[in-house]
């Protein structure tokens, strides 16, 4: 088990209470209520009749309004609960009102607010319940849509990763305390906590480890592949240069006539920048979409388009009029509308756009950006795509300090050379693979995590 955290920096402060419906939204035969925090007894105490006095699991009323309601109530306390805090579940019966009712009860109880998304699981990491890539898990069992997705996020929410990833920041620890020993007896010849040539044999099998792992063994999907965003909208929307905008070169062809993009083009974007947790995704730019494409070479475009369309996990709907009259859209697949030109003057009517952006000056990039990582993670696979993405990039940091290390080290010398560089190298990889654990990770990485979750979980 993972130890204690300290909450992120800005983050509200976890010593009071937070309430949320962890079932789905909508009518169902029962919901479930769930409490975490220092005084979900008084919950108990106020709101259930009998009160729960003790762990387990009793039947009761909930006092909505003053009025019973018939409940099931789970007691669970601190440790040995999901978040390492008393817990409190009211099973009540599934009406929206009802539970909006019981909420908003249990909120007018001092030291008690609403949850925020991914809140219940980021206690549980706060309070080394659940590591890093396990919570990253849970956002992906529940967002799973298919068999692999499941299993892509049963490998991660298991904690199978985990351990194979605490093994090699194991074993790095112990390299790299034996090189900074030697650093303590550099003076004195014959105190050789390990020596150049097992340390050079110990990290070149680690590494290879690592490396076959990130190439090979740690992909998300049937195809291994980050999820794949495309652009589509209209003739002349701005996707292309919107494209080229994002990729920050000039990829794809740009020029005031309709049907200047006839291929579809495939690039993968970095987000870094915006989400951190070293989140990319595939970008597709797509010929624009035209029910009356004139020519054999039109219409061949078209199919293109449309093709990419179906097989892709999220869309990037753009067009500058903001009406969004897409063809060929799943309902099923995420999408973020994106009002392009937006340097040029507003017409009349359109819907809401998520999103206005300027490609010509990269206004509100940043917006646009963040978007597409939360459709992304949405997307069927996505939230495994995306955690596989940030492990295999912290991975590939790793194995290139060490590839640093080994090549450093004479196998033929009696001692180090060196061993403050070498151990500054060492660190450099032990606190990549911190980064997957959650252990260093920058408190930017640790909410990109959890605002995947939704609320209640």
């Amino acid at each position: 088990m993972a130890t204690p955290r300290t909450a992120p920096a800005g983050d509200t402060p976890v010593g009071d209470t937070i309430v949320a419906c962890s079932t789905a939204p909508g009518r169902s035969d029962r919901a479930v209520v769930r409490a975490s925090g220092p005084t979900v007894g008084q919950i108990a105490a106020q709101l259930l009749d009998p009160k729960p006095t003790s762990r387990g699991v009793t039947t009761t009323s909930a006092l909505i309004g003053g009025r019973p309601c018939p409940a099931i109530v789970l007691r669970a306390l601190a440790p040995a609960t999901y978040t390492g805090e008393d817990t409190l579940e009211v099973i009540l019966p599934g009406n929206p009102h009802l539970v909006e009712r019981f909420l908003d009860e249990c909120c007018a109880i001092a030291g008690v607010r609403r949850a925020g998304p991914g809140e219940f699981s980021a206690r549980a990491y706060l309070n080394g319940r659940l590591s890093l890539n396990e919570a990253e898990g849970v956002a992906a069992l529940i967002a799973a849509r298919s068999r692999d997705d499941l299993e892509g996020a049963q490998r991660l929410a298991s904690g199978e990763l985990g351990a194979v990833y605490r093994a090699w920041a194991d074993e790095l620890t112990t390299l790299l305390a034996l090189v900074e020993a030697g650093i303590d007896f550099v003076d004195q010849e014959d105190v050789v906590p390990i020596r150049p040539r097992d340390l050079r044999a110990r990290l070149e099998r680690l590494r290879g480890e690592m490396a076959r792992r990130s190439s090979g063994g740690i992909a998300s999907g049937a195809d291994g592949l980050e999820p794949l965003v495309a652009l589509a909208g209209p003739p002349n929307a701005g996707k292309s240069t919107l494209f080229n905008a994002l990729l920050g070169r000039a990829r794809s062809v740009v020029a005031d006539e309709s049907g200047t993009t006839r291929d579809v083009l495939i690039e993968k974007l970095r987000l870094d920048d915006a989400v951190g947790a070293g989140v990319s995704v595939r970008l597709a730019d797509l010929p624009g979409l035209d029910a009356d494409a004139p020519t054999a070479a039109a219409r061949a475009a078209q199919a293109a388009a449309i093709e990419t369309l179906r097989r892709a996990d999220a869309v990037i709907a753009c067009d500058p009029t903001g009406r969004f009259d897409m063809l060929g859209i799943g309902d099923d697949v995420p999408v973020l509308r994106v009002k392009t030109k937006a340097d040029q003057p507003k017409g009349d009517g359109g819907d809401s756009p998520d999103v206005e952006v300027c490609a010509l000056d990269g206004w509100h990039f940043d917006v646009l950006k963040r978007g597409i990582a939360d459709i992304a993670v949405r997307a069927p696979g996505g939230s495994c795509a995306v955690a596989f993405a940030r492990h295999s990039r912290q991975i590939a940091g790793a194995c290139d300090a060490l590839l640093q290390v080994v090549e450093e080290i004479n196998p033929d010398n009696a001692s180090l050379d060196s061993p403050e560089l070498l151990a500054d190298a060492l660190r450099q990889a032990v606190d990549a693979l911190e980064q997957i654990l959650g252990r260093v990770t920058p408190d930017d990485v640790i909410g990109r995590v959890f605002a995947t979750f939704c609320v209640g979980k």
